[in-house]
């Protein structure tokens, strides 16, 4: 077959209700082996309980509804009657007897933070999609139909870094339960995540949902979120991964229970060598910037990827609201100021806010926090994270801390200009 004609062909299939997306992915994996055809999975609006794998390039999924909605009901339980949701249950510090010999307690990477969707191929397309992990949300048919392993009888072949350090409590296993929500079930269960060869990919008004570690993202993956909603808990958007989110709506999985927080971002980017070396003498005296340093810093200058890190654009920030998320309290004064723009992962981890609205109340003044860093052996007191900026933000970034850059351009200081498009450009 011609190779140009190759690369324009597209082949269609349909996803009705009752059907499975994994049936039309095995259609679309042997379509591109064979022909190179590029293929759209048009979905019927329902919820689809599978644990799905993007390896074909080029692959668009879009919900077939004439008028598509990303609404969520009933605390989160269910969806609107023209929303596709894509969602599974796993979730980290828990061993399910359908996971066979898959072992899902501790380091495994095999899914990425344990994600619904794992996008491992180049060019994805979403549009009108919710991705979701009920884990964090509330209990589903599948999961209370399954059973535990029992962690402490277990003979799973566990690696020291996998081998459970505690009993997770008892979840309760009573359909559409949402006490899980709350914080002594709440561990790591990714909604999406992308892994290195996830190039270009797209997600266009989409809904991204769980409590902690929602999205997640390789170093090597580029990613562009046009509006739709990321919804979460804690450090829910994080990764190495170049993304830009553009004029999305940010809502807070928050719910009055003591404590409860939401960190917005969590970046671990790698800065280019260049960007390192130079950088001023006094900036890099600290073990984070200093080039003789072991560790972090310098694992990050090996990397084969040259991340550019996150960019959050025109987005407004607001509070989950009780058809979203079943809580313990919505009262505005239980979750007053809750809310940061960024906990860093790493040192390096470059974020960036660009003309961020929120609703009133809900961020809180100092909007960037250390707690991933702090006992980490490069961490300076003085100047945490450098590759942190924001640019006409509400509040004017009043009360943030002296290390978070407040832009007067919309330029950062090695040239870049604050556009997703921009963003998305690979580094020379």
């Amino acid at each position: 077959m011609n190779s140009f004609l190759a690369s324009i062909l597209v082949l269609v299939l349909h996803v009705g209700q009752g059907e499975r997306i994994n049936d039309a992915l095995d259609s679309a994996r042997t379509v591109y082996e064979q022909k190179g055809e590029r293929t759209t999975i048009l979905i019927e609006p329902g919820t689809y309980r599978e644990e799905i794998t993007i390896d074909v390039p080029g692959l668009t999924i879009k919900n077939a509804s004439r008028k598509p909605s990303i609404g969520l009901q009933n605390g989160g339980v269910d969806c609107d009657p023209n929303a596709v949701r894509i969602t599974w249950y796993y979730g980290h510090g828990y061993q399910y007897r359908s996971m066979g010999n898959r072992v899902n307690y501790g380091g495994s990477r095999e899914r990425r933070w344990n994600a619904s969707v794992l996008v491992t191929a180049p060019d994805f397309t979403a549009e009108n999609i919710i991705f979701e992990n009920s884990f964090n949300l509330y209990v589903c048919d599948l999961e209370a139909a399954d059973s535990l392993v029992d962690i402490s009888q277990s003979d799973m072949p566990w690696t020291e870094k996998e081998r459970p350090k505690k009993v997770m409590p008892v979840r309760p296993k009573e359909v559409g339960s949402t006490e899980v929500q709350l914080k002594k079930y709440r561990e790591r269960a990714a909604a999406i995540s992308f892994t290195e060869g996830a190039k270009n990919a797209h997600l266009k008004n989409c809904r991204a949902v769980g409590r902690q570690d929602v999205l997640y993202g390789d170093e090597g993956a580029s990613i562009y979120w046009e509006k739709g909603v990321l919804q979460g808990g804690v450090d829910f958007i994080f990764g190495g991964m170049t993304m830009a989110v553009d004029r999305a709506t940010i809502v807070a999985n928050i719910n009055g229970e003591k404590g409860d927080k939401c960190y917005i971002a969590a970046g671990r980017s790698n800065p280019t060598p260049r960007e390192f070396y130079d950088r001023p003498q006094d900036a890099r005296s600290s073990g984070a910037l200093h080039p003789s340093r072991e560790g972090d810093k310098v694992e990050s200058r090996k990397s084969k990827f040259e991340s550019r890190g996150l960019l959050f654009y025109k987005c407004h920030i607001r509070l989950a609201t009780e058809e979203e998320l079943s809580a313990v309290s919505h009262q505005p004064s239980a979750v007053s100021q809750q809310v940061w723009l960024a906990r860093p992962w790493r040192t390096w981890g470059e974020t960036v806010w660009a003309y961020t609205t929120w609703d009133e109340g809900v961020l809180n003044a100092e909007g960037w926090h250390t707690g991933l860093i702090q006992k980490r052996p490069e961490f300076d007191p003085a100047n945490p994270c450098p590759r942190s900026y924001e640019y006409k933000s509400q509040d004017g970034s009043k009360g943030r801390p002296k290390w978070v850059s407040v832009l007067r351009k919309p330029i950062l200081p090695d040239g870049t200009k604050l556009t997703p498009k921009t963003w998305l450009k690979n580094k020379e």
